[in-house]
């Protein structure tokens, strides 16, 4: 792992510490485990962005995040096809914000939040997502929460991608 790879799953996400590790990196071409499952403000921020070349997306355990933690993480990763599950039931602070924005190859997106209230949780989450993609899938936890986030989809995204809900 990235700072201790005798104890790496006590590595703290505090201070932003990965926050755009990678970015621009078009050589990457599969991520390093992130097993954190409670993310500091800032963490992840941008830490693929423009890692074009990035096809594996390293899994996302954490379930408790902190204000802007996945915020354009994988942003511009015009290679990657599948997107890690996101498994944290309640969304915070603009913690998915132009998650997946530009991943234009991207064909599947399973988000597991059921409070998808917070303020700009979603914005931008998958603006231009999947559009060279031959088909793509949103699956979320449940119906309700399409129904929350459908006008947001279709206010914020040039091609909505339609739920597959499970």
């Amino acid at each position: 792992t990235l700072l201790d790879y005798e104890n790496y799953t006590t590595v703290s996400t505090a201070d932003a510490c990965f926050s755009k590790l990678f970015q621009n990196c078009t050589q990457l071409t599969s991520a390093p485990k992130l097993p954190a499952t409670d993310l500091s403000m800032a963490c992840y921020l941008s830490m693929f962005e423009g890692c074009t070349s990035l096809t594996t997306a390293p899994e996302l355990p954490a379930t408790i995040l902190s204000s802007n933690c996945y915020q354009s993480m994988f942003e511009g990763c015009t290679s990657l096809t599948t997107a890690p599950e996101l498994k944290a039931t309640t969304l915070v602070k603009q913690c998915y914000y132009s998650m997946f924005e530009g991943c234009t190859n991207l064909s599947s997106v399973t988000m597991l939040a059921t409070d998808v209230s917070a303020f700009l949780c979603l914005t931008y989450w998958l603006n231009n997502a999947g559009t060279l993609a031959q088909s793509r899938t949103l699956k979320l936890k449940n119906v309700d929460v399409y129904n929350t986030i459908k006008d947001k989809i279709d206010d914020f995204y040039d091609a909505p991608i339609l739920p597959d809900l499970w």
